[in-house]
């Protein structure tokens, strides 16, 4: 015991020191699953299905946006470059006209001259100071925004300044009361007479010109592109729905297909992909409606699985079988032959047909095959060609429903003034040759065997309204613990050392009694509502 708290005391420890230090690793290292966990959480917020005319919508959008941006990036940089060189070669201009003006009055220093200069030049709109230097640097005049001016680059600067320094110089001013915050630049020119320096001048221009210029153009190719932007989104969503509707209607045929609905075809007739995919989509639907008609046609002359299986190419198609274990079911007409000699044949069709279908469509209901018609007999199998572990109790359950269904029909003739018709049943289980037999050139998929034969022997041994099987049928679990039957007699039959004894299946156990009469009445009902 101290051992086993020695270690859970450890066991805290360790987790203690881990969850300490837990905090400091996970600001250097992304916790392991963090990310796979974000993503999960940001994928239960995306949509599970994006229709394709968004997807091309974005996608085309997107282009337009990289477009349209980098066009307008280039317009607005090579008009910013225009009007830089032109706002340069402008300042470039006036300092060289000033210089050809300043140059007697600065030969002659003369400096109330100068002065009147500067003055005039500055109250110019364009030009926002001007300031005249000797040829040492120092300053000669000078009014208006200057490089020298409080706030200026050169600022308190009045001698031996170096005309160089100033060619191309660029401050800001700050807004003040009244004037708004600017850029200047200034520009420079060297007097000269002859191969003599007289001086400098330089020139302060603003570049609140090109900076309007370069807003109102951003501005207004701002305004196209979200306009072309608009359009084209609009163009693009009306285009995409117009280019997806095809794809559309193929999803739409694609449903109506797996909807048994095989008649769809499609009108549209196009000369692109698309048409093409369509006519196969046509043809597609042209087969599949073939082989549903060749299918229904098949089952009414085979059993409805035979006939998928042969149309699928799943059935064997080749002469010979393979040996199961099924069951065999005889239904046969008591005193037909007597029956049908005061009848003419169309109403001996019409008799047998309104029987057969009810042993139709109870035998479909317990997963049977009809394998054959002999005049007045019906031949049903149970267990083939699919395997069905409890075909003998499908058999007998579908003996039983044949039984119902023929009584009501009977209480129906009765009130009708006509005979009634009793059927007698045999059944029987066992190793049987299932497979197509015949020829080459016409052959029948049915079931052979001794197994078959002694069916057909005690269907001829049951008396009218008798289901008759076997005792070793009825001494299996899933039959004796759920039918009620009675012990019959025992047959000599023919090719049989050993009499045969038999029971007659009287009915179904209490506890499905319920549940079997629903079945009953429903097959009824579907029957009527067929032939109504």
């Amino acid at each position: 015991m101290n051992s086993t708290k020695d270690m859970n005391t450890l066991t805290r420890l360790e987790q203690d020191a881990t969850a300490e230090t837990a905090p400091e690793q996970g600001s250097l290292l992304p916790e392991p699953g963090r990310w796979q966990r974000m993503r999960e959480s940001l994928q239960r917020f995306a949509p599970s299905h994006i229709p394709i005319v968004y997807k091309i919508t974005l996608a085309i959008s997107i282009l337009m946006v990289a477009c349209i941006g980098l066009l307008a990036t280039v317009i607005v940089q090579h008009q910013n470059q225009f009007l830089r060189s032109q706002i340069d070669e402008l300042g470039n201009t006036l300092a060289t006209q000033i210089a050809h003006s300043a140059l007697e009055p600065m030969l002659a220093d003369d400096r109330l001259a100068l002065g009147v200069l500067v003055t005039n030049l500055t109250a110019e709109g364009n030009v926002l100071g001007t300031a005249l230097l000797s040829a040492t640097g120092d300053i000669l005049a000078e009014a208006g925004r200057t490089p020298f001016m409080p706030d200026a680059p050169f600022a308190g600067e009045h001698s031996g300044i170096d005309a160089r320094n100033l060619r191309g110089l660029e401050w800001r001013i700050p807004e003040g009361r009244r004037t708004p915050a600017r850029n200047l630049v200034a520009y420079t020119s060297t007097v000269r007479f002859k191969d003599v320096v007289a001086g400098h001048v330089v020139v302060t221009m603003s570049r609140s010109a090109l900076e309007q210029s370069t807003r109102s153009a951003t501005h207004s190719i701002l305004f196209a592109s979200l306009l072309v932007v608009i359009v084209g989104g609009i163009l693009t969503i009306f285009l995409s729905r117009r280019l997806t509707k095809p794809i559309h209607d193929l999803m739409d045929a694609s449903r109506a297909l797996e909807a048994g609905q095989h008649h769809f075809r499609f009108s549209e007739r196009r000369n692109d992909e698309i048409g093409n995919l369509m006519s196969s989509f046509n043809r597609y639907a042209e087969g599949l409606e073939r082989s549903n008609q060749m299918e229904s046609t098949l089952s009414r002359y085979l059993s409805p699985s035979v006939a998928r299986e042969i149309i699928t190419g799943n059935g064997p198609v080749q002469l010979g079988g393979q040996r199961v274990h099924a069951s065999v079911l005889f239904a046969d007409i008591v005193g037909f032959t007597g029956m049908a000699e005061g009848m003419n044949p169309e109403e001996v069709a019409k008799l047998l047909n309104s029987y057969f279908a009810h042993i139709v469509r109870a035998c479909e209901m317990h997963q049977g095959m009809v394998d054959k018609y002999i005049g007045d007999c019906a031949m049903l199998v149970f267990g083939v060609p699919q395997a069905d572990p409890e075909h003998c109790f499908h058999g007998i359950t579908c003996a039983l429903t044949v039984l119902h269904l023929i009584a009501m029909e009977n209480e129906l003739r009765e009130r009708q003034g006509q005979a009634p018709v009793r059927f007698r049943l045999g059944l029987n289980s066992g190793e049987m040759m299932a497979g197509n037999m015949g020829s080459h050139e016409r052959m029948e998929y049915t079931v052979v065997g001794d197994a078959v034969n002694l069916a057909s022997r005690l269907s001829a041994a049951a008396d009218g309204g008798q289901i008759v099987i076997t005792e070793q049928i009825y001494n299996l679990p899933e039959i004796n613990e759920r039918f009620v039957a009675r012990k019959h007699r025992s047959i000599r039959l023919r090719g049989i050392r050993h009499p045969v004894t038999t029971y007659v299946i009287e009915d179904v156990m209490p506890a499905y009694k319920d549940g079997f009469e629903r079945q009953v009445q429903q097959l009824w009902w579907q029957g009527h509502r067929r032939t109504a």
